[in-house]
């Protein structure tokens, strides 16, 4: 057994995280009293604790506990607790989201981060969007890019390309411009609209 230095209840050892310069090897405050202990920390120096959390995702002792959480024998009991706390505190987390976006001070520090982070990681909003969305590396956007010379699969013109994906086996094509894959989509990829259209075009080209 072991008092809280916080909270003055006395409890087991396993109710205290783990120190290694203590002489016990426990924290001298319960878990309860040492998480609400960091909470507040990080509620009083907000940039200190993003910092902190900055240099921690850096390290290898976090690249090992995420690959742990995502593939060993915890990860479906660590996805339940994420779920119900998500739905156990929905809506008080949605009626906090909608304070701080009415807090015009904090649309101004939000503002200012990401136009930070933009500057620091002028492709980083391109790597999510592609990874996330089509699954592909910023490494193979610029390997299709070079081997396009930087042209419409389509029209062949030099453009700010895309990613046109077949909605339909979710596998991504080639590049095109803007507007060509907007017209594909407007005619849902369908090979037999598209010859329509060009023959109607080329018959009322001739008149």
């Amino acid at each position: 057994m072991k008092t809280c230095q916080a909270c003055k209840i006395a409890k087991p050892l396993d109710e205290f995280h783990k120190a290694s310069k203590s002489p016990d090897g426990r924290q001298y405050r319960c878990k309860p009293c040492a998480i609400s202990a960091a909470r507040q920390r990080a509620l009083d120096n907000p940039e200190a604790k993003r910092e902190a959390d900055r240099k921690y995702r850096q390290t290898d002792k976090y690249k090992a506990n995420r690959k742990a959480r995502r593939e060993g024998p915890q990860r479906e009991r660590i996805l339940g607790q994420k779920r119900e706390g998500w739905y156990r505190n929905h809506e008080a987390n949605l009626e906090k989201l909608r304070a701080r976006q009415a807090d015009p001070e904090f649309r101004e520090k939000q503002r200012a981060r990401y136009a930070r982070w933009r500057k620091n990681n002028p492709r980083g909003h391109r790597k999510w969007w592609l990874q996330y969305f089509y699954g592909v590396t910023l490494e193979q956007w610029d390997e299709m890019v070079l081997a396009q010379e930087g042209r419409c699969a389509v029209c062949s013109l030099p453009a700010e390309l895309v990613v046109d994906h077949c909605h339909t086996a979710q596998r991504v094509r080639e590049l095109l411009c803007g507007l060509c894959n907007s017209g594909l989509g407007l005619f849902k990829d369908d090979p037999e609209r598209l010859r329509a259209a060009a023959e109607y075009i080329e018959k009322h080209h001739r008149s």
